[in-house]
């Protein structure tokens, strides 16, 4: 019986196949509903990866909060320095046993990574680590800059990145490790100058700069340096005399006791004014006058093709109304006297743009 009647409360009656199709619209309303929710609904944001040596086997003492946070550092540094060399730095193990990595006083305070082939870039992160004392790389294939963040290294004793591939200038930051003692950046290829900042390291023993690009003079500055008993740096492109103060100091090994004289600057020649203008010269009294400069312009313009071998006085040097066979009136040249004046050279088109000429 498909049409059968059905008996509602309200006494109204309506068939079973419009109850059929009002279910089916209200379910297709739900799966409508249902879909519109789940494309509307934003994906899912991935978590952060945030590197934590708390509660890890790298750091055994969880209370150690300044140990926590160089080893921190370091494992967030870690891809940027090794490039495409390894190195066992993780929080599955203890971070003594990392190479390279000497602890004392939960803190990080050597990081000695000679020779291990490194061959990415000195993270500016390494100047977090605060206690360090010696941080020593020479060997390996490092490119980039000395990031200037490493003058924040006040306890850094030791300094060895020669052998490297480095490039741009030493940091005056640099100036600021005051407890510095050895201090090697040889066989890099750094440039610019010296800066003058590295005369305040008075601990300094030992500085080699050898075989870089470094130009210009040795800083004065460098003379304050009495506790420096080797300075090595040749091999650069440094100049002038080397301070006094250097020379004179007794026990001191210093390479090359001498350099070139620096290149004296070239003077910046005084451009030749052109002497075919007239504007703001002597031809021209009036600088208003641009009728007249544009009449002189045109004469200088043709001189050499009329008097072919012939002299004329015409020149910027010499007031207009005195130049041979030339009358000036009203701001115009209005008048040519050429006899007998020895030309030899062609009658220029160009005289025809002195419009107001009457001779």
């Amino acid at each position: 019986m498909p049409n059968q009647k059905i008996e509602r409360p309200n006494g109204r009656q309506y068939s079973a196949k419009n109850l059929l199709s009002a279910l089916t619209f209200f379910w297709a309303v739900l799966v409508l509903t249902g879909l519109l929710l789940i494309v509307g609904k934003p994906a899912p944001v991935a978590a952060q990866t945030t590197i934590s040596c708390a509660n890890t086997v790298a750091i055994p003492n969880p209370e150690s909060a300044s140990l926590i946070a160089d080893c921190e550092t370091l494992l967030g540094l870690k891809d940027t320095l090794r490039g495409s060399a390894s190195l066992n730095w993780s929080t599955s193990r203890l971070i003594s046993q990392w190479t390279g990595v000497t602890v004392s006083s939960s803190h990080v305070t050597r990081l000695n990574l000679h020779s291990k082939g490194l061959t990415g870039n000195i993270p500016p992160e390494l100047g977090n680590l605060s206690n360090l004392v010696e941080l020593t790389m020479y060997r390996n294939r490092l490119t980039g800059t000395i990031p200037a963040a490493l003058g924040n290294l006040s306890n850094l004793t030791w300094w060895r990145i020669g052998q490297n591939s480095l490039t741009g200038p030493i940091p005056p930051e640099l100036g600021n490790l005051s407890k510095m003692v050895w201090f090697d950046h040889a066989n890099n290829n750094l440039t610019g100058t010296i800066p003058a900042e590295l005369g305040n390291l008075s601990r300094l023993s030992w500085l080699n700069l050898n075989s870089n690009r470094l130009t210009g003079r040795i800083p004065a500055q460098l003379g304050n340096l009495s506790n420096l008993g080797t300075f090595h740096l040749y091999g650069n492109q440094l100049c002038g005399d080397i301070p006094q103060a250097l020379l004179n100091r007794r026990g001191l090994t210093l390479n090359p006791r001498s350099l070139p004289a620096c290149p004296t600057a070239t003077p910046t020649a005084t451009p030749t004014p052109d002497p075919k203008k007239c504007a703001n010269t002597t031809a021209i009294p009036n600088p208003e006058s641009a009728s007249l400069i544009a009449d002189c312009e045109t004469l200088l313009g043709l001189k050499d093709t009329l008097r072919g071998s012939a002299s004329l006085n015409w020149s910027t040097s010499r007031l207009i109304s005195q130049w041979t066979g030339v009358t000036v009136s009203s701001s115009h040249v209005t008048r040519l006297y050429l006899p007998s004046r020895g030309l030899t050279g062609n009658i220029p088109p160009e005289l025809g743009n002195l419009s107001n000429l009457v001779e």
